[in-house]
């Protein structure tokens, strides 16, 4: 059925407990919901003196700072005691609660950075008490971003053109790729091109803290002087965070804001030159 864990609870004598995602995927998307069942095991008597829930936590651990903030709780109870306050008994059975937990489309992505880390968890709680090893990680990743044809960009310094061409602008971080680049010189004084820099820069804000990772970096020489176009295959490192960019519209106080964006970045190396780099700075979209 889906991803399964159990554990007998150590306040509960013989009651196990089996929390069930419904897919074996546990990433989600914004505006999707998480779905599953929580199912008992009772073997002989089973009190809810307050509440049987479970809990969507959102934390954000800042490690330059060594702390961690909880966000986000959302809780889901499963059901409670009678309304007069008496406990509810469940007596030798199988019980089975399902659940479906919505999720908004303000929250921030699951990532994992030098600085910081943003991290989701479900949680079971019986009248307030965690049941142990029963805690899941979801992973949480932004809306399907829009997909576009092939994107020219160019930069021009001292008569001299640079432009890098895509076939689209976005690709899959899950998977071993490779990003052709089509590049272009439009030499007009016949310039030497000594070299050429590519870079893949990561740029990471949290509550408009500003970092810059560089996550890919090589370089072409030997280049001849009538070399004018260039094919190049980029490798892409798998498992990268996926490009996110807030709606800061209805953004609650106490969610972090936080903005992942990357670029390629190509640096021409030019001889008998006062500027010696021509930079063109391409914009790309992973998932």
């Amino acid at each position: 059925m889906g991803v399964n864990s159990s554990k007998k609870s150590r306040s509960i004598i013989d009651t196990e407990y089996s929390l069930i995602l419904s897919s074996w995927n546990t990433i989600y998307r914004a505006q999707s919901k998480i779905e599953g069942e929580l199912q008992l095991n009772i073997r002989k008597k089973f009190a809810i003196e307050k509440k049987l829930r479970i809990d969507l936590i959102g934390e954000l651990i800042d490690k330059h700072k060594r702390r961690s903030q909880i966000f986000l709780t959302y809780s889901y109870p499963f059901v409670t005691s009678h309304q007069n306050g008496i406990a509810r008994i469940i007596r030798n059975q199988n019980s089975k609660f399902p659940f479906r937990i919505p999720l908004g489309n303000n929250l921030p992505p699951s990532c994992h950075f030098k600085e910081f880390s943003i991290t989701y968890s479900l949680e079971i709680y019986h009248d307030g008490k965690l049941i142990p090893n029963l805690r899941k990680t979801i992973q949480l990743a932004p809306a399907l971003p829009p997909i576009t044809g092939p994107l020219p960009f160019k930069t021009i310094s001292n008569e001299t053109t640079m432009t890098c061409t895509l076939q689209k602008s976005l690709y899959s971080n899950r998977e071993h790729t490779l990003i052709p680049l089509r590049i272009v010189f439009d030499n007009l004084h016949d310039k030497q091109l000594q070299c050429i820099i590519i870079q893949l820069i990561q740029f990471v804000c949290l509550n408009e803290q500003k970092y810059d990772n560089e996550i890919y970096l090589n370089l072409l020489n030997n280049i001849q002087n009538e070399q004018l176009e260039i094919l190049y295959e980029l490798d892409l490192p798998v498992n990268l965070p996926a490009t996110y960019q807030p709606n800061r519209n209805g953004q609650p106080d106490n969610v972090p804001l936080i903005f992942i964006a990357y670029e390629i970045r190509l640096t021409a190396q030019m001889k008998n030159t006062i500027n010696a780099n021509l930079t063109l700075s391409v914009p790309i979209v992973f998932d």
